[in-house]
């Protein structure tokens, strides 16, 4: 499932099971992982995110992040998306990162410079005009984050579909994939995705759900679902 995006947040619910969990998205051959770096008021993300970050965020350090990041380079192929604000860009100190880390950066609430970093994830959202999308299509990389619909992650009660009329122009636009995000949640959600004409999916509070809900067990049944439509 290469064009499949999992969030977790970084050491959730601790680095043991954080590394549990990473076996089984690397088992199931998941493209992208979004690691989240928490912060005091993670205010896009919904309940499910804000709590795994509550969590951690006490506990973590440049070092931990640091030393977290290497292991998953060492264990793991899947590309390493870093997810935070820039509340976390600035308390954890992420510029100082070896950009041979992780894979790109994406920073919800400010515009990061490129040379820090090792490449950058951007949001697009149907209310953006062309010239924002051919700004930041220019300055993105791995994969083109396209926003479902307006509202906070985790809180959708089923995938809105603000993102359609949007896909083919960035499709005609960049030679990245483009995968949707928020409010994500089944096969039957991927599927619609898919036949929308977008290469992938973004799924975050959803995978932390099934995990809460059930454990290591369920997000394999759960992944097992979800390979039946890609």
């Amino acid at each position: 499932m290469k064009n499949l995006v999992l969030y977790l947040t970084i050491n959730y619910p601790t680095r043991e099971k954080f590394f549990e969990i990473l076996d089984i998205v690397e088992e199931f051959q998941i493209g992208y992982v979004e690691i989240g770096i928490p912060v005091s008021d993670p205010y896009i993300d919904g309940s499910i995110v804000r709590e795994s970050q509550e969590k951690v965020f006490s506990t973590l350090s440049i070092k931990e992040i640091d030393s977290v990041l290497q292991e998953i380079r060492e264990r793991y192929t899947f590309k390493v998306i870093l997810m935070t604000y820039n509340e976390g860009v600035e308390e954890f100190k992420l510029g100082q990162l070896s950009k041979t880390r992780y894979d790109a950066i994406l920073c919800v609430d400010k515009k990061l410079p490129e040379d820090n970093f090792s490449g950058l994830v951007h949001t697009f959202t149907k209310n953006m005009d062309k010239e924002a999308i051919n700004n930041q299509l220019a300055k993105s990389s791995q994969f083109v984050y396209l926003v479902s619909g307006e509202g906070k992650t985790g809180e959708f009660i089923q995938l809105p579909k603000d993102y359609v009329d949007i896909v083919p122009y960035l499709k005609a636009n960049t030679q990245l994939p483009v995968f949707v995000g928020f409010g994500v949640k089944n096969s039957t959600d991927i599927a619609s995705i898919l036949a929308n004409g977008a290469d992938g999916a973004i799924i975050g509070s959803e995978f932390i759900k099934r995990f809460n809900e059930g454990g290591i067990s369920s997000i394999k049944e759960y992944l097992s679902k979800i390979r039946s439509v890609y």
